[in-house]
């Protein structure tokens, strides 16, 4: 085909008097090259279809997860902040409730939810399982919610009177954590005791009875515990880790990637929200009580005491600095063998570096 446009380009060249003999063989070669820079473009050069960037979907709706240990996002949830602020948008929220946050960010990974939020401890265990989910934010709260409790008459005075004793603890808990750490601050070892790894459900009737020496749990069983049950505070996380309490082992928000990649501007109002309800509930937190109270089905004042010690409430972006206790923590179960392998939760797959704050 192209020799035959070639052929008849040249017998009109022919016919044409005007050009002289040497001009005609110049203009053919320019116009042999020109036709095969232009084959050599057209098939180098994708299509427009192909080369088109990906069309993001429209985000008609929200999927958000909860638990009850993350009062910021109930507190959002209750108030409807989050559907105030997206209903201009035409975007509209679900809520899906989950026990802890290892069955959360499983339900992420699904697609159940594109945000929610949980302890860093959960965190840990689903980077090394290889689950999807990205780090998106870390929220500070109570630096005496956590705490070491034995019975009122109990001989256990100081933490290295814990040497030989049981001591009860959800295995692979926050917990676990500081009571390993605990134990390191006065010279002793996790062998040094006798570990019960049991819920606080399982742990509770044990600590009664007198079968356990002493019980790590966390709020609101904290504060439960302290007002029913005759306790007394052996050590908590500010004993432990001091004025690093809230950066040592707080909780996380957590988002999908592709949610993440695709609906930065989204992620950034889920945050301001958040942290509304963190100004709200520190500024009046007999009235977050009262609210929480009714959705946890928990007394008034227990809530109360809960609430009161709830710390600042911030949400702080994901840096170096917030994932070293979380690094430490890592480190410690993947030495004492509950996660399978070492992990780096600075890895930049599982976390969102914004370059400003929202």
């Amino acid at each position: 085909m192209f020799t035959r446009l070639i052929n008849q380009f040249l017998d009109g060249i022919k016919k044409i008097s005007l050009f002289q003999h040497h001009d005609i063989k110049v203009f053919i070669l320019f116009f042999i090259i020109g036709i095969g820079l232009n084959l050599a473009i057209a098939s180098c050069t994708p299509s427009n279809s192909a080369n088109a960037p990906a069309q993001v979907p429209k985000l008609t709706v929200l999927k958000m997860g909860h638990q009850k240990g993350m009062a910021l996002l109930n507190i959002m949830k209750a108030q409807g902040s989050l559907e105030k602020r997206l209903q201009p948008l035409g975007i509209s929220v679900t809520w899906n409730e989950f026990s802890s946050t290892a069955p959360l960010l499983d339900g992420m990974g699904a697609g159940a939810i594109v945000f929610g939020g949980g302890g860093g401890t959960g965190s840990v265990f689903a980077q090394a399982g290889d689950k999807s989910f990205v780090r998106v934010a870390a929220g500070t709260g109570s630096t005496r919610g956590s705490a070491i409790l034995v019975q009122e008459n109990s001989p256990i005075k100081t933490l290295p009177d814990l040497k030989g004793k049981k001591v009860a603890f959800a295995k692979g808990s926050g917990q676990h954590y500081i009571i390993v750490r605990a134990l390191e601050k006065v010279g002793l070892k996790f062998s040094d005791i006798k570990p019960l790894y049991l819920t606080p459900a399982e742990a509770l009737p044990a600590f009664e009875r007198g079968d356990i020496d002493a019980w790590l749990i966390w709020d609101p069983y904290t504060a439960e515990a302290e007002r029913k049950l005759r306790t007394r505070l052996l050590a908590d996380n500010s004993t432990v880790f001091g004025d690093k309490a809230p950066l040592e082992s707080p909780s996380f928000y957590y988002a999908a990637p592709d949610f993440v990649r695709d609906y930065p501007d989204i992620l950034k109002t889920i945050l301001q929200e958040l942290e509304k309800a963190g100004s709200w509930s520190r500024e009046n937190y007999q009235d977050s009580a009262k609210l929480l109270s009714k959705l946890y089905k928990i007394e008034l004042k227990t809530m109360e005491t809960v609430e009161k010690r709830g710390g600042k409430r911030e949400v702080l972006p994901v840096t170096d600095e917030v994932l070293s206790g979380l690094q430490r923590m890592a480190d410690t179960f993947y030495e004492l063998k509950i996660i399978p392998k070492k992990i780096d939760v600075k890895d930049k797959n599982y976390n969102w570096f914004p370059k400003e704050k929202w």
